[in-house]
């Protein structure tokens, strides 16, 4: 039987990987690896990440491999053929054991590179990307498996470009977008309660943003706490700035690290994040959503527009009153948004040329 191998090497490659796994699983056919380096093991310091590693390859039946080099893979490899997927392979430093792993992977194996991201490395830079690591970031993979079409990617090398194969966002295989919000209880009575995401280890962040986002959550969690209103706080997976930065929650707020996938969504009644795809995240789980910009306005939100813009603790509180009081205004807006990044792409179907090219694969 064909391989699908996956290599994890970051902690956020969980959640990417995740759905597309269980998508093949489901269409049978082949061995799912679960392939994990020492990076990731030690990077994931208080195992949450490979405890969850665990759980998915025993729900799907999967075999997980510990892999410490690139040798190890290739061994594990060794006289079989399929798919070897990562989303996180490029030439930057960070990615830099997937990237060595697909240069010296078996020749039997299509090597599938996967957009982790609205803005992701080799695919949709944002400004920031653009200053820190250079505009155009080369792939070894034979497929890069983009959301977009070729002409929505605006950082893709030109040798690169005709590895594209656009198959859509990750999170479709997981369930169609929520649309419309379905509200259980009369509004005048619905208390707050917000889905907060920061990724301020973001290189598009500077001190100073970091400081404003930090204290206008603070602002916001006192002012709502007078009506009752509460809020979760999501450190980005990896970064993780609030814990490492031991930033003081109010009362009224509380950490979030559970894995989105095994949170139910809907008790959110708004969501605000610093720009991330976890903004992307909450609009397909149906919570109204906002962007934070910061208020000198030189973070790059581009992908963005047509979210909510939140900047202010003013801003902040209008929206989440706003959006608990009625959220069929921002669910509109939010519709209008996934058309005008996806369109009428074929979602999540375009996933089966990856499959099939997986159970055609001879050594």
């Amino acid at each position: 039987m064909n391989v699908a191998a996956f290599l994890f090497d970051l902690k956020q490659d969980v959640a990417a990987i995740r759905p597309l796994a269980k998508h093949f699983r489901d269409l049978g056919g082949l061995e799912l690896h679960f392939l994990v380096s020492t990076q990731f093991r030690k990077r994931d310091s208080d195992g949450v990440w490979f405890a969850e590693l665990q759980d998915i390859a025993q729900q799907l039946g999967a075999v997980l491999v510990d892999v410490d080099t690139v040798f190890d893979v290739v061994a594990a490899l060794n006289r079989r053929c399929g798919l070897l997927i990562s989303a996180s392979e490029s030439e930057l430093g960070a990615h830099a054991f997937c990237h060595q792993v697909f240069l010296a992977a078996p020749a039997g194996f299509t090597r599938v590179t996967l957009q982790h991201g609205l803005e992701c490395i080799g695919f949709n830079h944002n400004d920031a990307h653009d200053t820190a690591f250079g505009h155009r970031i080369g792939m070894a993979c034979d497929i890069a498996a983009s959301w977009f079409p070729i002409e929505r990617l605006h950082s893709v090398r030109s040798d690169q470009r005709a590895k594209i194969l656009t198959v859509g966002p990750l999170v479709a295989l997981s369930h169609p977008p929520v649309i419309e919000r379905p509200w259980p209880w009369p509004a005048h009575a619905a208390p707050l309660h917000g889905l907060i995401c920061e990724n301020l280890h973001s290189v598009r962040f500077g001190a100073g943003a970091k400081i404003e986002f930090v204290e206008v959550l603070g602002r916001f969690a006192d002012a709502i706490a007078a009506t009752g209103g509460t809020a979760e706080l999501r450190p980005h997976p990896a970064g993780r700035y609030s814990e490492k930065n031991k930033v003081a929650l109010p009362k009224n707020v509380r950490f979030n690290r559970a894995p989105l996938y095994k949170q139910a969504l809907e008790k959110f009644t708004f969501g605000i994040s610093a720009p991330s795809s976890v903004l992307l995240d909450m609009v397909w789980a149906g919570i109204p959503t906002a962007v934070w910009a910061s208020a000198d306005g030189n973070i790059d939100i581009g992908i963005y527009e047509g979210l909510q813009v939140v900047s202010s603790l003013d801003d902040w509180l209008t929206f989440a009153e706003a959006a608990t009081k009625d959220p069929a205004p921002f669910m509109a807006a939010q519709r209008q948004y996934l058309a005008s990044l996806f369109g009428g792409q074929d979602l999540p179907g375009s996933y089966r040329q990856l499959y099939d090219l997986a159970v055609q694969a001879r050594t």
